[in-house]
């Protein structure tokens, strides 16, 4: 039997963004559909409450008439309670990765991967799908695709389905007893793959960069006969074997095959630029700042023409793009003071958004809020971090948020950060607040009128916005 041969499914760690956007595909597939998490909120909570979904503990046990059950890493993956429970029962359970390529592989497939930009250039080309009447499938690892309103859509008519492509590991418990490395986005076969930058991200699942870049060259040996890879030019200066019959690249780089060109002066919220296709140059205007925007627009520009879609049509599709929850997110102003959250916690997403702040807002006192997200990223990548955030105009720090996929690493802590970037930097003001609430405090106390706080990482920093 088939995924979508079982009709009453629970889903364990619901609450996580792919997971929530695989409830919608399954309830858009006439399931039924019941999971399981911890009590906290998270991003998806919008999107879990218009689907109207029954929750339940993770200690509870199954409800009845349950078929089968689909996981994720978080919360000990194929061992969590549940998961075991179900297994005793003999339930048919299926990882999220296998469960996402069930869907997937059902159409001509545009996968979207990398370090950095796989959500946005995920909705990016949903986007222009959508305002150019394609009407897709669609799973993007977001809250939500601001203006689209949900983060997937199954439509079992649509030729074309677009899905972020994770690399991270299906069971990571498993690699820790000597067993292989399973890829999430192993399961896919993609007609379309769009790789964004490749680096070291894992370390709890990734021996090294080598390593990595291995993994990604395999995903590439699954793109379908006659199919496209799209790549920045970073990644494809790395060389890695792949599939396709034809490689596309975009960057800054005249042999790019989309250019990208930033304007010198930049407006407040906004990307200003031109892409160049086939030596045709496109003015673009995105609601969204900074050149990384700019070169996620050439991704997904390049990625629609595949299908058919001009870039003109592409391009002016994309001027009323908002983005997605936690990607650059403006969440409001208040007292002057202008407030954005974005999800960057690797080093060289950081660096984008340092960039873009200064090229969009270098008239305002920024303020940057970071939250660590996991200890082993912390831990390995620690002076990346350090030479990064060192470069922040103001920073604030909170303790590092540990994954639910990992224990308590206190060799490392944000402490260490924070001594570190100062001697890197002398003259940065830089301090751990440790909390949200701390960090609400501090906005309320020291922000005033022409002021720019900006939240990154991937824990659950972002609720700070709601308290101030």
């Amino acid at each position: 039997m088939s995924l979508l041969d079982y009709h009453s499914f629970f889903l364990v760690g619901i609450k996580g963004v792919a997971m929530t956007s695989m409830a919608q595909l399954l309830v858009d597939a006439g399931k039924s559909v019941q999971g399981s998490d911890v009590k906290a909120e998270f991003v998806t909570q919008r999107q879990l409450d218009r689907l109207d979904i029954e929750l339940h503990k993770l200690t509870d046990p199954l409800p009845a008439k349950i078929d089968c059950i689909i996981y994720t890493a978080a919360h000990g993956g194929e061992t969590q309670f549940q998961v075991e429970e179900a297994k005793s029962k003999n339930l048919p359970v299926y990882s999220h990765a296998a469960a996402l390529g069930e869907f997937f592989n059902q159409k001509q497939g545009i996968a979207v991967c990398g370090v950095g930009g796989k959500s946005t250039i995920s909705a990016m080309i949903t986007w222009i799908l959508e305002k150019n009447h394609f009407h897709p499938s669609y799973a993007v690892g977001v809250g939500e695709i601001i203006g689209l309103s949900r983060a997937a859509q199954w439509r079992p008519e649509s030729r074309w389905m677009v899905a972020e492509a994770d690399e991270y590991a299906v069971n990571p418990s498993q690699i820790k007893h000597g067993q292989k490395l399973i890829p999430r986005f192993s399961y896919l076969k993609p007609q379309v793959t769009v790789c964004s930058q490749i680096m070291f991200d894992h370390p709890d699942v990734y021996h090294d960069e080598k390593h990595t870049h291995q993994i990604f060259s395999e995903f590439f040996q699954q793109i379908k006969p006659g199919g496209t890879l799209i790549m920045h030019q970073s990644a494809a200066m790395l060389g890695l074997d792949h599939s396709a019959e034809k490689l596309l690249t975009y960057g800054s780089l005249p042999t790019c095959q989309a250019v990208v060109g930033l304007n010198e002066h930049q407006s407040h919220r906004q990307a200003v630029g031109t892409i160049t296709i086939n030596n045709q140059s496109y003015p673009v205007s995105l609601t969204i700042p900074g050149k990384y925007n700019l070169e996620n627009a050439a991704a997904a520009v390049l990625a629609t023409l595949q299908v058919g879609i001009d870039p003109a049509r592409a391009i002016a599709s994309l001027a009323n793009f908002r983005s997605t929850t936690r990607r650059f997110e403006f969440k409001g102003e208040k007292n002057g003071v202008l407030f954005y959250d974005d999800y960057a916690h690797h080093p060289m997403e950081i660096a984008a958004v340092l960039a873009a702040l200064k090229e969009s807002f270098a008239d305002k006192r920024v303020v940057v809020a970071f939250q660590p997200h996991t200890f082993s990223r912390t831990k390995e990548l620690f002076n990346q971090f350090v030479i990064t955030l060192a470069r922040a105009p103001e920073l604030v720090l909170l303790d590092i948020f540990a994954s639910a996929r990992e224990n308590n690493h206190g060799e490392i802590t944000s402490d260490h950060l924070v001594k570190a970037i100062q001697q890197h930097n002398s003259q940065l003001q830089v301090s751990n607040l440790h909390s949200i609430s701390n960090l609400a405090t501090y906005c309320q106390s020291t922000l005033s009128a022409d002021d720019l706080l900006i939240t990154l990482g991937a824990g659950d920093i972002y609720q700070v916005h709601d308290i101030i």
